[in-house]
């Protein structure tokens, strides 16, 4: 070997030896140094594009890992792609010495813990590392019920894993393919089920693992740096952007020790493998409104309700004093809890759902809104219970939050707050049968004007008295209807 080739070899190694020797771990990074070395592994990369030209690369973001367990953030800048381009490889770990750091922004969703990020700058050297003892993927998974509580903050990412229970199709109505989403439902070895979107690319990855594998139906799925979403107080777990991964029964430890703890006495029954499919809910709002369902007047709802969905437009007139505004719910299902000791309800530790269908007997629980509003058009006027979904819509706050305030005031619960009291005189329309919601104004003054051109002038108000349109086909105390409302006069 020649000379000059064996100085460099040795070089390299000495280099690789000093920088071992001083490394630095992600916790212990300090912002006033440009000489730090650190021994990290790529676990997550991927390009940011241009605005302006989507085929020109801008900027190559990754997530590192440290041998310690710890992760964060890493940019190339456009300048010093040329640079790096070809060295850095997801799932590599690599000796990075002299990097700068930058701020992440206070209000900016993080993938890692930390709050500054690394940046590969022009004196940055990286050495490819062939001895990194640390976890490969790095994951840092939440349990479902830090979910499904909303203990776990919504500006910090999740990972996630559980078996697939049910699976949507694709939604498909935008023209840009980023835009289309697949919602799947999985379920942990405790038996608690959680919502998943998984949009754009990934969404197509499930369904094509789906079309190829078509006699495996026991599919486990990881979703790494997973954003968190609440829609009416219903948490899910989203993809984010381009930055999230997502494992598709891969052989990896997790997975593996995840289907053994599916056998297992105390988790759920898998025996069958399979999943179920989530019905479509992909009509448009107009037609939803305006085609699919019936328009009635109050005084055409008779009780018992028909299993139908149907229309009606009213303006709220006042809140049933004598009724509770909220229930405490189960944390896994939304059904009904109560003290599992009989204890007093503020005293309780424990609760038990009383829903017969949930997975899980011994609970937590959250307060979610029950309201009885009583509703009134020019015929008649119909008492209707307003749940956690259309409650938290119009109130702009949870149950759990207003609960909390109320507390916070020195008020009681036994009485409505004053921000209840104010949802007298708005003017909604009412869909029953499926959930949903809508604030077009468009479609309730079309309803108004359907209605009054059906009705004779003579118009007489009729009080066919209290109805709890509980739908027949969601048990304790799920939504039964759905608003579309605008401040009409």
């Amino acid at each position: 070997m020649h000379v000059y080739h064996v100085y460099i070899i040795l070089h390299v190694r000495i280099t690789i030896l000093m920088a071992a020797a001083n490394l630095t771990f992600i916790p212990d990074l300090d912002v006033t140094r440009d000489d730090l070395t650190f021994k990290l592994r790529v676990i997550n990369l991927w390009h940011q594009m241009c605005f302006y030209k989507k085929t020109e690369i801008w900027s190559i973001e990754m997530i590192l890992l440290d041998e310690k367990g710890n992760k964060i953030q890493a940019t190339v800048s456009k300048r010093n792609i040329y640079r790096f381009k070809n060295i850095l490889k997801e799932g590599m770990a690599f000796y990075i010495k002299g990097p700068d750091f930058a701020a992440l922004k206070i209000d900016a969703f993080r993938l890692t813990p930390q709050d500054q990020k690394l940046t590969f700058v022009q004196q940055t050297v990286v050495t490819e590392c062939i001895d990194f003892s640390g976890h490969e993927c790095g994951f840092s998974f939440v349990d479902y019920e830090n979910i499904l509580s909303f203990a776990h903050p919504t500006d910090k990412s999740v990972d996630v894993m559980g078996l697939v229970v049910a699976v949507a199709e694709i939604q498909r109505h935008d023209p840009d393919k980023s835009k289309h989403k697949l919602n799947i439902n999985i379920q942990d070895a405790k038996g608690l089920q959680l919502h998943v979107y998984l949009w754009g690319d990934y969404a197509y990855k499930m369904q094509e693992y789906i079309h190829n594998n078509p006699h495996n139906r026991h599919i486990v799925v990881i979703l790494q740096f997973g954003q968190i979403n609440v829609f009416r107080d219903r948490p899910s777990v989203n993809t984010y952007f381009t930055s999230s991964k997502l494992f598709i029964n891969s052989h990896i430890d997790e997975i593996i020790r995840f289907n053994k703890s599916l056998d297992g006495d105390d988790g759920p029954d898998s025996s069958t493998n399979t999943f179920s499919v989530i019905p479509s809910k992909q009509l448009s709002e107009y037609d939803d409104f305006m085609i699919k369902n019936k328009l009635n007047a109050i005084f055409e709802v008779w009780e018992p309700v028909e299993k139908c969905s149907f229309v009606i437009v009213g303006t709220i007139k006042g809140i049933l004093q004598n009724k509770t505004w909220y229930y405490k719910a189960c944390t896994n299902c939304f059904g009904k809890a109560v003290p599992s000791d009989g204890s007093d309800d503020q005293e309780a530790t424990s609760y038990v759902c009383h829903n017969g269908d949930c997975t899980k007997d011994i609970t937590s629980v959250v307060p979610r809104f029950m309201i009885p509003i009583r509703v009134q058009d020019n015929t008649g006027t119909l008492t209707l219970t307003m749940f956690e979904r259309d409650g938290k819509y119009l109130l702009k706050q949870s149950a759990k939050e207003l609960v909390n305030k109320t507390i916070e005031r020195g008020d009681s619960l036994d009485f409505y707050p004053d921000e209840i009291n104010a949802l007298k005189g708005l003017k909604l329309a009412f869909k029953y049968g499926i959930a949903r919601i809508s604030e077009d104004a468009s479609i309730i003054e079309q309803l108004q004007k359907k209605l009054n051109d059906s009705q004779p002038s003579n118009e007489q108000s009729l009080d066919f008295g209290s109805a709890d349109l509980q739908s027949q086909d969601i048990k304790n105390a799920k939504v039964n209807y759905t608003l579309t409302f605008s401040h009409i006069p």
